[in-house]
C-alpha cells in the first residue's frame, strides 16, 4: 500500500468513527494502534507483527528503523499517552 493510500484511508476512517458515535475504551485503543501504525507504514517500516502486517502490508517496506518529523513524533508520543491513559493492550 503507498503511503498516499494510506493517508487518505486513515482520514477517512478517523472521520467515520469521529461522526458514528463515542467509542468504547477498546474501541479507541483499537483506533490509536491502527493510527500509529498508519504513521510508521507511512515512512516504509517493516511490519512483524502479524495483525498490523495483515492490516497494512509489507509490499513497499523498507525500514525497520523510520525517521519521523516533528509532528509525526508530537502524534506518536500523544497516542502513546492516551494508550496508556486507557491501559491500552
Amino acid at each position: 500500500m503507498n503511503k498516499f493510500a494510506v493517508a487518505i484511508i486513515a482520514g477517512f476512517t478517523g472521520m467515520i468513527a469521529i461522526s458514528a458515535h463515542a467509542a468504547t475504551p477498546e474501541q479507541e485503543c483499537q483506533k490509536l494502534k491502527d493510527d500509529y501504525n498508519i504513521i510508521y507504514a507511512s515512512k516504509g517500516f517493516c511490519f512483524k507483527d502479524p495483525e498490523a502486517k495483515a492490516k497494512f502490508g509489507n509490499e513497499n517496506c523498507y525500514t525497520s528503523k523510520p525517521k519521523f518529523s516533528e509532528k509525526e513524533q508530537r502524534r506518536l508520543d500523544e497516542i502513546k499517552a492516551r494508550q496508556k491513559e486507557l491501559n491500552c493492550k
